[in-house]
């Protein structure tokens, strides 16, 4: 049995993978107060039962972090190493992990980047990755 990639897609997180087959960013949104969250949640971490809307947001974001995996942390992306991840504030409070295309040359801690959803060759659904520098 080979060991899968692909995310967990639930009612709760439906509408991110959704958003990411078209190639946008959606969060979820506390309708009170206009803040984005993460990880979605079936009310508001603001409001008590509060409702929550997904809307679209801007796909561009401060790296946080990197770490470059040598060696593979699962075992199906044994074959694909280095490979690098990046944790990207997006917004405040909402921080996304981001696939690095090339972590030799990843961008470094604090520096602005663009977002995008990119199909790799090892994933089923689209990834978040850093956009390539123009």
């Amino acid at each position: 049995m080979s060991e899968s990639l692909a995310p967990a897609v639930n009612d709760l997180s439906r509408p991110f993978w959704n958003a990411a087959a078209e190639g946008r960013l959606a969060l979820p949104y506390c309708v009170a107060t206009g803040c984005p969250f993460w990880p979605p949640a079936p009310t508001s971490p603001f409001r008590t039962a509060g409702a929550v809307e997904w809307r679209d947001a801007e796909a561009v974001g401060i790296v946080s972090s990197i770490v470059v995996y040598r060696r593979a942390f699962q075992s199906a992306l044994a074959e694909h190493l280095p490979y690098g991840i990046a944790l990207v504030q997006v917004a405040r409070g909402v921080r996304l992990l981001a696939h690095l295309e090339d972590p030799e040359a990843a961008p470094k801690p604090g520096t602005r980047v663009n977002l995008c959803f990119r199909r790799l060759a090892w994933s089923e659904t689209p990834v978040l990755a850093i956009a390539p520098q123009e």
